[in-house]
């Protein structure tokens, strides 16, 4: 089932747009970012939240690495898809139909929190506090230098200089790239909660 979380007002024309993306989208669920491939030895169970989750690949390969998945996305196309998705494989993934804008993250609930492609600084002190201690962190997602390729992408969704870990001083770096990716418009950030 997917449950729809609604504080204050959606952005009804995001929500449209990810959700026409997400219907020409056709084809097998891709695979998981390289990030969070890379950093399977991190991966011990537990209770997971993946924002902005998308048609959810990441979801999936975590609830098969022994997580129960919260996942959260602002598209019920996307949602639909990764529930389908997830029936099938019997896999634990609750989908949760959020504007991640007005959406409250639950504190201290999570061992791990990922994030792909997605970055908004309004968020970054709830994801601090999801996190668990001994929680783990992944993120990874466009930054400044993305402009070059996408000149009228939004600067508020971007990372700027100092890359995602300026962020989250208070965890643990495990990975600090400010630049990475094609041309170096990807930032990516795993840490540790150590509190």
């Amino acid at each position: 089932m997917i449950i729809n979380e609604r504080r204050g007002q959606p952005l009804k024309s995001d929500r449209e747009r990810w959700d026409s993306r997400y219907s020409q989208e056709y084809g097998d669920t891709p695979t998981p970012d390289p990030l969070l491939l890379d950093c399977s030895h991190l991966l011990t169970g537990g209770r997971a939240l993946d924002l902005a989750c998308g048609i959810g690949s990441n979801s999936l390969f975590i609830a098969q690495n022994g997580y129960w998945v919260d996942a959260l996305d602002t598209s019920m196309v996307a949602l639909r898809r990764l529930q389908e998705e997830s029936h099938q494989q019997h896999l634990p993934v609750g989908c949760v139909l959020v504007d991640l804008d007005y959406y409250p993250i639950p504190a201290n609930l999570y061992d791990l929190v990922m994030v792909f492609h997605f970055f908004s600084k309004n968020l970054v002190g709830s994801i601090r506090t999801a996190l668990k201690p001994g929680a783990i962190l992944v993120y990874a997602t466009f930054n400044y230098r993305h402009m070059s390729e996408q000149p009228g992408f939004c600067r508020d969704y971007l990372v700027p200089p100092g890359g995602v870990g300026q962020f989250f001083l208070d965890l643990e770096a495990i990975i600090d790239e400010e630049f990475s990716g094609e041309n170096g418009a990807v930032s990516q950030f795993v840490a540790k909660n150590s509190r």
